[in-house]
């Protein structure tokens, strides 16, 4: 196994550092693979102290920005940096991990059995996923659908994770695993450009373009005839100040082997996210306690570059929505 995520100067810096040291600490079995940092688009460099902190915890960097159609788009991040990690990898399992996860057990449902080639958590909701007939995305569905050549009802049935509706192959980009020899990674980057190209869009409440990257997953897996399997919640037990009382259960975190938390350990609502873990994790929040919350490290000079290129990014995201036809 090898272990990819995607690094940028500023909050995702932290975020990603900290998720290393986890999985170094409490990983079990993965806890010494070969981890992959890619800086996929043009942005200011990390910190001197990431890049250190990065060689002390053997974690292979790759800055290589190359030709990004869609710069603007930084869901785009995870299939470049999978392409480029590809590069240099010769594990035949790989595994994604976004930033803002936190490792507190060994998340032993990982690992690919013979007879599989692709493993990743459905949505915990349905938000932009589709029931079949008569919902508002599935005719969105089904121009993606005709878009990369598949039928929709070629798309298997999950159960959503938290609130357990009934949705067409919807998957959590923050955690997934895939068989290198399986050409995944290309054709998850192929879709993903594909689905933006199209510029279709739809009025529906709620839309946005993280859809396109995200249901790229599984049409990928659809489309190259992978076998599947649906990792169990505790692999993606959701964290986050936006749904902590309607859906926080202390019996889900402490089954919980990884942490997708989202805000919850920055300043705001670290408090909160700390006492949970002690109750839950008293290991893993003593190792946190005197580390804190998370902040942005970035220099001013490099803050102020991210913040243009921010706004430059969002005017390009804008246009493109204008440029979209809709469903």
């Amino acid at each position: 196994m090898t272990f990819v995520c995607c690094v940028e100067s500023g909050g995702l810096e932290a975020q990603t550092v900290r998720m290393v040291k986890s999985l170094r600490l409490h990983g079990g079995r993965f806890a010494d693979a070969p981890v992959v940092a890619v800086t996929p688009r043009f942005g200011p460099p990390l910190s001197k102290n990431t890049v250190e902190t990065f060689r002390s915890l053997n974690v292979i960097y790759i800055r290589r920005p190359r030709n990004n159609p869609c710069p603007w788009f930084k869901f785009l991040n995870k299939p470049l940096a999978l392409v480029q990690a590809e590069e240099i990898i010769s594990s035949e399992a790989i595994c994604f991990l976004d930033s803002d996860l936190l490792i507190v057990k060994e998340p032993d449902q990982l690992c690919l059995l013979p007879t599989e080639d692709f493993l990743a958590f459905p949505v915990e909701t349905k938000e932009m996923g589709t029931s079949g007939p008569g919902d508002p995305y599935e005719p969105l569905w089904q121009e993606f659908c005709r878009v990369v050549g598949i039928g929709i009802d070629d798309l298997p049935w999950v159960n959503t994770a938290e609130t357990n509706e009934r949705v067409r192959l919807y998957f959590n980009s923050g955690v997934f695993v895939y068989r290198r020899s399986s050409g995944f990674g290309k054709s998850y980057l192929d879709i993903c450009l594909q689905l933006l190209n199209s510029r279709i869009s739809t009025r529906a409440e709620g839309y946005g373009e993280g859809l396109r990257e995200m249901i790229g997953l599984g049409f990928s897996v659809v489309k190259l005839g992978l076998r599947w399997r649906a990792l169990p919640y505790s692999h993606n037990y959701v964290m986050t100040s936006m749904t902590h009382d309607a859906w926080y259960k202390e019996e889900l975190l402490r089954e919980a082997k990884i942490v997708h938390y989202h805000d919850a350990m920055w300043p705001r609502f670290y408090p909160v996210f700390q006492k949970c873990m002690r109750s839950t994790h008293p290991e893993v929040e003593g190792w946190l306690s005197p580390l804190g919350p998370l902040h942005n490290y970035a220099p001013s000079h490099w803050r102020l570059l991210s913040r243009i290129l921010n706004d430059t990014r969002s005017r390009h995201a804008m246009a493109y929505r204008r440029s979209c036809s809709f469903v």
